[in-house]
């Protein structure tokens, strides 16, 4: 080619390389929120597996994200403070935002298709929630004044509400399968606890949505979550004590083992600690132990709650966070989860905890 002819070619490419760029599809969120004093705010899109967050700053209660995406996701916007704190689906569409971070239940996102349709189904819940925190609240009046009867009832009733939530976020599956907004809602119920009914609901999605990023995820996680089932050989790992001695799965061959799966700063997890060391005295010597995977960063931290909780088993952590290798190995995306594994080193249960838990080792060992 004629070195004129070459410099035309090349200029018509980067030209329509740069103008592909120019035109692609952007989204374009402007929020504004009385009463927000922030300086930054930020938006956190994407999948479990896959996200990014950007920053904003913020004036007189006013910001803008600006971005773009390869389909729809669900997004967060979020303060330090947490006075601003938004769910909603992005898509590369114009969205508004307003609210006032004295009501935080009256903001409203408005937008196209996917976007909107979150903001109708967020809603709802939001105002269930709205209700149900009304009637929380004249549950304890109530018991405070001395009608417990009264206040027992308005209980029953609002954890009725509450429950509510949860149906209509299944339901939800089951009724739009060709929706992002389903897709994701399976993501976030998908665990070793709901494995059966997730692979039921992902079967019921359309191939569209099967295909998209969120899809794969879901296909993906119930792939881990399959290997490690009640029923299914425990995938040995390796991981090492504060002390640094590498303690293997393996080891406790023989044993029924509760592998739990805890962090310093899980309040739920550290509530159960009491009743994970009652079991521990009364089983322990039958034949029962527990292995500790932390989920902590920090290792004073971890090793300050181990030290006040008195828990006198086996701890081991590679300080990764959520990261932590036996986690990411076993599918673990929320504390306090445990899988408890019989002596041939299989599955029997997971996530017991509690009065469950207790049940459990009283017919294994109580006999």
């Amino acid at each position: 080619m004629r070195p004129a002819l070459l410099k035309t070619a090349l200029f018509l490419l980067i030209t329509h390389s740069a103008l592909a760029q120019k035109k692609a599809p952007q989204f374009t969120i402007n929020a504004k929120f009385a009463h927000f004093t922030d300086s930054v705010v930020y938006l956190n899109y994407g999948t479990l597996g896959s996200s990014k967050t950007d920053t904003a700053k913020v004036t007189n209660g006013s910001f803008t994200f600006k971005g773009h995406v390869k389909e729809p996701v669900p997004a967060f916007i979020f303060s330090k403070t947490f006075k601003v704190k938004v769910d909603l689906f992005i898509d590369n569409t114009p969205i508004t935002i307003t609210g006032d971070v004295d009501s935080m239940f009256n903001t409203k996102v408005t937008g196209k298709g996917v976007v909107q349709e979150f903001e109708m189904f967020n809603q709802q819940l939001m105002n269930n929630r709205k209700r149900t925190i009304a009637v929380y609240q004249k549950a304890y009046d109530l018991k405070q004044a001395g009608d417990t009867v009264a206040a027992k009832e308005l209980q029953a009733r609002a954890d009725s509400q509450y429950n509510w939530e949860f149906k209509a976020r299944n339901q939800y599956i089951v009724d739009h399968p060709k929706s992002y907004i389903a897709a994701k809602e399976l993501l976030a119920y998908t665990s070793t606890i709901t494995l059966a009914n997730s692979i039921k609901l992902f079967n019921g999605l359309d191939a569209s949505i099967k295909s998209t990023n969120v899809g794969k995820e879901i296909a993906a996680r119930i792939e881990l979550l399959s290997k490690v089932e009640e029923g299914k050989p425990a995938q040995n790992f390796t991981q090492s004590t504060p002390d640094g001695k590498p303690v293997q799965l393996a080891d406790y061959k023989g044993r029924y083992v509760l592998v739990e799966f805890w962090a310093s700063w899980c309040g739920p997890c550290r509530a159960e600690n009491p009743n994970l060391l009652k079991q521990y005295q009364l089983y322990n010597n039958k034949g029962f132990d527990i292995l500790s995977v932390s989920l902590d960063n920090n290792k004073d931290y971890w090793l300050k709650a181990v030290e006040k909780d008195a828990l006198p088993w086996t701890q081991v952590s590679d300080l990764k966070g959520w990261n932590n290798e036996v986690a990411v190995l076993y599918g673990i995306r929320a504390v306090p989860a445990s899988f408890l594994i019989d002596p041939a080193g299989k599955i029997v249960a997971t996530g017991l905890r509690g009065e469950a838990l207790n049940k459990k080792l009283e017919s294994l060992f109580a006999r």
